[in-house]
């Protein structure tokens, strides 16, 4: 006979939980290869199907991607019956005042003074200072002789959000910022939160603090230039942020909670757009029949450029979509139940019991996109447009932010910065491919985590002859198939048409499990 008071064993999800050390090293090999993330999710989805157990970050975790599963686990966030589940070393380094660490009401109120200045219509107000920033790069990268490092599209990246947060560019406080972030970023993969002098999370953590130190100066510095009812303290993010109040209680930031998530949002707008810009920038290159159509359509846009028209272009939303997509800055976050045991599925979940649900599972399921691994931009084009067909079509909206495309996340954490993301990709590509011609050479593979050597200039003489015409710069971007790309000023851009160029070396960018706000 059964004793009533004994609790019989947990049924969870099927999957590889495997043995101590193996499966860290296991983890560690998936998570630092080109292509072993998106590997090791197909071949569990094949054995599992769509939710399954796994073990990493020192934890059973639930994996999860299907729709089903995806729209299960966002209404539970919305409900609050589940909260955020970061690994120790990300929530430390988020910090205690960051949205992004929040749950139920607290998280509530601070995310109601940070939507804002994020609201689509508001973002309208960052267009002429992002265009202005582009022109500037884009005429920069096109006229130096000197070969750069990936840099140039972090630092254009990080310029474009501080452009927007404060009003006015400070080189010195960029290259600073750029600098520490560099460290930030690398604790994100720390496997101790014990702060050992020389780790990389005790780096990362340092870095953190002078992160913060600096904005604190600025927030000063914008106070003391910026009266409340000045413009720009009515059209910036900080200014926002500084002034703005909850609509129900008529509160404030504190001046931590204000440092804690200016520096998330400064990554968010750093180290994603440039996994984006590069991403697209790849697949463009590789599909020179969707970089036509896109040129074709941006040559079009009027001046300066309208952010409806932006907005509405066909071929540009389309490929953004789909590079999103294909390759998603994000490939997920985490969630644990909260307080009351959930069932899905015929399984039980207990209090603590953590999630990772799966952005990537979601865009490669080849019930929603046929032949998933290809890029294909018609899957996105409106059924009124003369390169639509109709076998391409996914039937899918990226905009409406269901589960069939959740490259936001979804639940009350979905991405505040969805329309500022949207904008920014939109007006590189646009006076990018409005402007500049691109060319791309040499495809080949590389992997994730192996160091570059430094290219030095000697090797412009073994360049083609249609690559040494002007000049040049070679970006190491952090992406895993390489390829060189050309950037040739078009005769009407600067009334010239001298065949100055840029070329870009490419490597497809590795994944990251990172969720801002």
């Amino acid at each position: 006979m059964t004793n009533p008071t004994t609790k019989e064993p947990r049924k969870i999800p099927p999957g590889y939980i495997g043995f101590p050390i193996i499966r860290d090293i296991k983890f560690l090999a998936t998570v630092t290869s080109g292509t072993g993330v998106l590997d090791s999710l197909n071949h569990a989805r094949r054995h599992y199907g769509t939710m399954f157990s796994q073990y990493f970050f020192g934890r059973i975790n639930i994996a999860c991607g299907g729709q089903d599963d995806l729209l299960w686990l966002f209404n539970n966030d919305r409900k609050s019956l589940t909260e955020i589940a970061w690994p120790p070393n990300i929530a430390m380094l988020l910090g205690p005042g960051a949205v992004a660490n929040q749950t139920g009401r607290y998280h509530r109120v601070l995310r109601s003074l940070l939507e804002p200045s994020f609201a689509p219509k508001f973002v309208m107000n960052y267009l002429k200072c992002m265009d202005d920033t582009t022109l500037h790069e884009l005429n920069d990268w096109a006229s130096t002789g000197d070969y750069q490092s990936s840099e140039v599209f972090k630092m254009y990246a990080l310029r474009l959000f501080y452009v927007s947060s404060f009003g006015k560019a400070d080189e010195e406080v960029i290259a600073t910022l750029h600098d520490d972030f560099k460290l930030w970023i690398g604790g994100f993969m720390a496997i101790t939160v014990r702060r050992i002098k020389g780790t990389s999370f005790d780096e990362a953590m340092k870095a953190r603090d002078r992160i913060l130190d600096t904005v604190d100066m600025l927030i000063d510095e914008f106070i003391k230039e910026n009266p409340e009812e000045s413009e720009r303290a009515q059209t910036t993010i900080i200014g926002r942020l500084i002034y703005g109040k909850d609509k129900d209680d008529n509160r404030m930031m504190t001046r931590d909670e204000m440092k804690d998530n200016i520096l998330n949002l400064i990554f968010a707008g750093h180290d994603t757009t440039y996994a984006s810009i590069s991403t697209l920038l790849y697949h463009l290159s590789e599909n020179p029949d969707a970089m036509e159509a896109l040129a074709d359509e941006v040559s079009t846009l009027i001046e300066p450029l309208d952010s409806d028209e932006l907005k509405n272009a066909p071929v540009l939303n389309a490929c953004i979509h789909e590079s999103w997509r294909i390759d998603p800055p994000v490939i997920g976050s985490f969630r644990k139940v909260a307080n009351t045991d959930l069932e899905h599925k015929g399984y039980t979940f207990e209090k603590g019991q953590t999630f990772n649900y799966s952005i990537l599972m979601a865009t490669t399921d080849e019930s929603l996109y046929k032949n998933h691994d290809q890029f294909n931009m018609k899957r996105f084009l409106p059924k009124e447009h003369p390169l639509y067909e109709l076998k391409d079509d996914s039937g899918i909206d990226p905009l409406a932010g269901r589960t069939n495309y959740p490259i936001f996340g979804g639940g009350t954490h979905v991405c505040l910065g969805k329309a500022f993301a949207q904008l920014e990709l939109r007006v590189l590509a646009a006076r990018m491919l409005k402007h500049y011609q691109v060319e791309h050479q040499q495809p080949a593979w590389i992997l994730y985590g192996i160091r570059i050597p430094k290219i030095s200039t000697d090797l412009k003489s073994s360049l083609p002859s249609a690559l040494v015409q002007g000049t040049f710069l070679v970006l190491a971007l952090t992406l895993k198939p390489s390829l060189r790309l050309k950037f040739s000023n078009r005769s009407f851009l600067y009334g010239r048409s001298d065949g100055a160029g840029v070329a870009f070396e490419v490597h497809k960018r590795a994944k990251m499990f990172v969720e801002i706000i």
